[in-house]
């Protein structure tokens, strides 16, 4: 049995698994034991996402058509810009109960320093290949992990920051998730190809539209000194 199968079928696992967990902490109660525990098991599964994302690209490079190979690179920057999210949601919470002084090392600024030459990477090559989705995407994600790496370096962060980077970075994980999984059915439920345009931005505007919406108003409440609401 080729190396590619098992690993392949791990990958499909892991995203399976963060399919099914990812609605439970978005609906919890934030902050509760429910949203923690599933929570933690949807990083979990990004993180292996990642992991078995990477040789899959790999292996993508190796195929004789210069589509293929783009894609196969495309697919993994998807997957790496998940995880890191992913990473980043759970980061800033954890980095918020420590030492200012302890928030902004490299076990926290790599990951955003790797999406971001991901992100050139799949800039240049969308550029030189014409293509409007890795062009926009490697945009999204060079924006992301911009701010990512900002927000690390800048002093005096407080309490409401963490959980307004947390809402976003953890948002932006699960939207990757849903488009993702949108677009390995899109023949089956919107009879399209996967790489059609609009399967992937629109559910990424509308996402970042909730985003927004949730931090201004988490940031309103925190600020204020307002009890947090219960969802």
């Amino acid at each position: 049995m080729s190396w590619f199968v098992p690993i392949r079928w791990l990958h499909i696992a892991a995203g399976a698994l963060a399919l099914a967990v990812v609605a439970i902490p978005l609906l919890a109660r934030k902050g509760g034991k429910r949203h923690v525990r599933f929570g933690r098991v949807y990083v979990y599964a990004m993180a292996v996402l990642a992991a078995t994302g990477a040789p899959l690209a790999v292996r993508g490079l190796a195929d004789p058509s210069p589509v293929r190979r783009a894609n196969a690179l495309f697919l993994f920057f998807i997957a790496l810009l998940a995880a890191d999210s992913a990473w980043m949601g759970v980061g800033v919470l954890r980095a918020a109960k420590g030492p200012p002084a302890a928030q902004g090392g490299p076990a926290r600024m790599g990951p955003p320093a790797l999406l971001l030459l991901s992100a050139l990477g799949l800039l240049v090559l969308g550029v030189l290949g014409g293509s409007v989705l890795h062009v926009s995407f490697a945009l999204l994600g060079g924006a992301l992990a911009a701010g990512r790496l900002a927000f690390w370096r800048r002093p005096g962060r407080t309490r409401a920051d963490a959980i307004v980077m947390h809402i976003g970075a953890m948002g932006a994980s699960c939207i990757v998730t849903l488009t993702a999984f949108v677009i390995t059915n899109a023949r089956w439920f919107f009879h399209a190809r996967a790489f059609t345009l609009a399967l992937w931005v629109v559910p990424t505007v509308l996402g970042v539209a909730a985003i927004a919406v949730s931090q201004r108003a988490w940031r309103a409440r925190l600020t204020r000194g307002e009890p947090r609401p219960a969802t």
